[in-house]
């Protein structure tokens, strides 16, 4: 989730329940739903999770209170205790120090079928809660960051010029099929594409109607909190890929949800304007924090106002798998190796450890729900 929508959010959470609860937006009923089980607690608030194919368990940390010391990211050990990953200066950056090579602001972690863990640091804080001066990146400090997730050694960066993210430009989040990085920019609204075979990326749909979010559908708690008089969604944010690799989806947090044909993405002898007209219309999907793909094809939508988690088929079908008062403001979710979805809450508990106040629920994932067959983790494995 990018950080201009989180804090946003975050203002807005006693609102928020009352509106929800005064609405009866929460169902009621939950034995239709798929039961929710804490799968860990964390002393930080976690908008993103991953993990590997032997379940060690990752938690991106975004680094949202200006007065509360905060790690970007953190490993589950063996004894069930959350450590900053690596434990050295990569997780101590402070405003005023060089942020090229330690985490200033994780927005994605997401883990594929090498087991490495991948980080996007969008490089700069959240002008709402920070001062403005960082709010611009400093040169290098967005980027992408590949660790080992057994030792947290480095092993790669990649940080792109002016002409892949020019200002305004925030990577958002990432997906792989083969040798192919897709990557998603919520700031000004775009897709990026890099090759590791040919080294080349190229920036396509940059500021077109079909990366740009939907003002008009902010939901009313959202648009007046605190008073902040124009929320400003971010553009392209959610992003997908099917596990053939030959579709790539993406959406706004408002909707809708898009998706292209990889091969005509990567045409550069298609100008954006003639890739536009390709591209398709999926779904009207509601206000979503974060969303996942399954190997077939699945969506996975963790609604931000509705406390549910929607599933929309390949065929169009729709069901909330699910659905509880717990999941407020859920965010980017995960498919395990053993067919669970993990989704991150960003409201502190007030019945939880009081020393780890946030949770990240575990739904196991049965072969079928209401008539869909849920598949497992898209892995990026061409």
């Amino acid at each position: 989730m990018d950080q201009r929508r989180r804090n946003i959010i975050l203002g807005g959470a006693a609102v928020g329940l009352s509106y929800l609860f005064s609405r009866g937006l929460f169902a009621a009923n939950t034995e239709k739903y798929l039961p929710l089980k804490a799968a860990i607690y964390s002393p930080w608030l976690a908008n993103q999770v991953a993990l590997t194919s032997n379940n060690t368990l990752f938690l991106g940390l975004p680094r949202y209170s200006p007065d509360k010391a905060t790690p970007s990211l953190a490993r589950r050990e063996q004894d069930g205790s959350l450590v900053p990953f690596p434990n050295n200066s990569w997780n101590e950056w402070a405003p005023e120090k060089d942020g090229r090579n330690a985490f200033v602001y994780l927005n994605s972690v997401h883990i594929f079928a090498d087991d490495t863990v991948w980080c996007v640091d969008q490089g700069s804080l959240s002008p709402g809660l920070f001062p403005a001066q960082y709010a611009t990146p400093q040169p290098g400090a967005q980027k992408l960051v590949q660790l080992d997730a057994d030792s947290g050694k480095i092993l790669n960066i990649l940080r792109f010029n002016d002409d892949i993210l020019p200002p305004g430009a925030k990577m958002n989040d990432l997906r792989f099929h083969g040798s192919s990085l897709y990557i998603s920019d919520s700031g000004l609204g775009g897709i990026i594409v890099h090759d590791f075979q040919t080294g080349k990326t190229i920036r396509r749909l940059s500021g077109r109607s079909v990366v740009k979010s939907s003002p008009t559908k902010i939901p009313a708690i959202l648009a007046h909190i605190k008073g902040k008089k124009a929320f400003t969604p971010p553009n392209s944010d959610l992003i997908e890929i099917t596990a053939d690799g030959k579709w790539l989806y993406w959406a706004s947090p408002t909707g809708p949800l898009y998706r292209v044909e990889t091969k005509l993405l990567k045409d550069t002898s298609l100008s954006d304007e003639q890739l536009a007209s390709r591209v398709q219309h999926v779904y009207d999907n509601n206000f979503a924090g974060g969303c996942c793909m399954d190997s077939l094809g699945n969506m996975y939508f963790s609604e931000t106002v509705t406390g549910h988690i929607t599933l929309l088929a390949p065929s169009g079908k729709t069901a909330v798998i699910a659905s509880s008062p717990a999941l407020i403001r859920p965010d980017g979710t995960f498919i395990s190796q053993d067919r669970k979805l993990y989704i991150p809450v960003k409201k502190p508990l007030a019945s939880g450890p009081k020393d780890k106040p946030f949770v990240i629920y575990a739904v196991a994932l049965p072969d079928q729900f209401d008539g869909i067959a849920l598949g497992g983790p898209v892995t990026g494995q061409a």
